[in-house]
């Protein structure tokens, strides 16, 4: 038995395409999107934790050595998370993985806040 449906297949005039939304996300800062990305990896390490980081990574496109890169970011203070995702800083656009990873490796908090406000001199 065969059913078939008859599905319209064009997009509403309200409707966003694949296109727009990936435009608008890389008009977002690169750390931004590293951290968000980053966070929705914990997550997933969370709700799944027998899915390794290297599962994760191939899903992702990304090298497993990348994405622990980017899974660093899970590391920084809040107060610095906050404003890595709310701030419209130019100083956030022109931010770099290095210098952000260097900060994330710094275990104390306190630290990381100074480290971060030497991008701001």
């Amino acid at each position: 038995m065969r059913t078939e449906f008859q599905i319209n297949l064009k997009t509403s005039k309200n409707a966003i395409s694949r296109k727009q939304i990936h435009k608008s996300i890389t008009k977002e800062p690169v750390i931004r999107q590293y951290l968000v990305l980053a966070e929705q990896v914990k997550q997933v390490r969370a709700e799944s934790p027998e899915r390794s980081m290297r599962e994760i990574a191939k899903w992702l496109g990304y090298s497993p050595a990348r994405l622990s890169q980017i899974f660093k970011l899970t590391s920084l203070a809040p107060s610095i998370k906050e404003e890595v995702l709310l701030s419209d800083s130019d100083k956030i656009r022109s931010a770099t993985m290095t210098f952000i990873c260097d900060i994330a490796n710094e275990a104390d908090w306190e630290r990381q806040k100074e480290l971060w406000l030497t991008l701001f001199l």
